[in-house]
């Protein structure tokens, strides 16, 4: 049994802003409309159908062409980021990336998992 991540962040290669907006949609029973942060960020809050409210962030950019969804909750639908990212990928059909499991202190940073048209696996980044 895989114990939920306390929180979920996935990285998606190039999209709309309404392409994230409309999955998330998909995914959730509700979502709010965003609240600018800051240039690159809004916060959005999604409702699950048993009425549970996840933080999610949108980063435009946040590394190069990728933005960033950060779902700030361990109450999101999926267990782990490779969870999520798999779920982003057969419905953005781009390349995402994700960590590899759930950050500890010690864990190097740039180890990536990268899901693909070409397939999975793990990836150094910035690559």
């Amino acid at each position: 049994m895989t114990t939920a991540f306390p929180d979920i962040e996935i990285y998606v290669n190039a999209p709309e802003l309404e392409q994230i907006e409309q999955w998330l949609r998909e995914v959730f029973a509700g979502l709010g409309q965003p609240k600018r942060l800051d240039k690159r960020t809004l916060l959005y809050i999604a409702t699950r159908e048993d009425g549970v409210e996840i933080p999610i962030n949108v980063v435009e950019k946040a590394a190069g062409k990728y933005w960033s969804i950060w779902f700030d909750s361990p109450a999101s639908p999926w267990d782990t980021d490779i969870d999520c990212a798999r779920a982003a990928f057969a419905y953005f059909d781009t390349t995402i990336r994700c960590s590899i499991g759930s950050w500890e202190p010690d864990q190097p940073m740039d180890l990536w998992w990268q899901i693909s048209k070409k397939g999975e696996g793990e990836i150094s980044w910035p690559d």
